[in-house]
């Protein structure tokens, strides 16, 4: 693989054609298992094969994204030899878009398990979620979960008085 681990939402470079794409999907298939699935042998086609394709490869579904004035009308299977990812977060020091879109989300979630007064539901999504995506987003996303609970709960008791 070039440069970093690849993962959806990155923004990437086909390095056939230096055009940039955007990651769509992890099809979670190798080169070989999405040539299976698909009849059609990906490490032998042209510009995958100019990237030293193997058939170990990861596959990721992508659209071009290097013109504004045209829609992406469908999606390309690439193999990640085929693919430069470009870290866009080294330009504020911040976090792969993946992260910050999966803490998001996380924390809307630790949110509605506040919201429904169940301390045995908060306790199973942590659990859950920590087991899906590690410890550091889920302690990231309930710790902002806790901050905004602990924040309406302070503005519910003002508005009282």
């Amino acid at each position: 693989m070039n440069g970093e681990e690849i993962r959806v939402g990155d923004v990437a470079l086909d390095v056939t054609q230096g055009s940039p794409v955007h990651v769509l999907e992890d099809t979670g298939q190798t080169a070989a298992e999405w040539s299976d699935a698909n009849d059609y042998e990906l490490c032998e086609n042209y510009g995958n094969s100019r990237c030293g394709a193997e058939p170990e490869d990861r596959v990721y579904d992508v659209v071009y994204c290097s013109s504004g004035r045209s829609e992406p009308s469908k999606t390309y299977a690439m193999p990640e030899s085929r693919l430069l990812r470009i870290e866009t977060e080294a330009a504020d020091d911040g976090r792969p878009v993946a992260d910050r879109v999966a803490v998001g989300v996380l924390e809307q979630l630790f949110d509605a398990a506040y919201r429904s007064g169940s301390d045995r539901t908060l306790s199973i999504l942590e659990a859950l979620v920590q087991d899906a995506v590690g410890k550091d987003l889920t302690t990231e996303a309930r710790e902002l979960a806790d901050v905004g609970h602990t924040i309406a709960a302070d503005g519910e008791v003002d508005d009282a008085n």
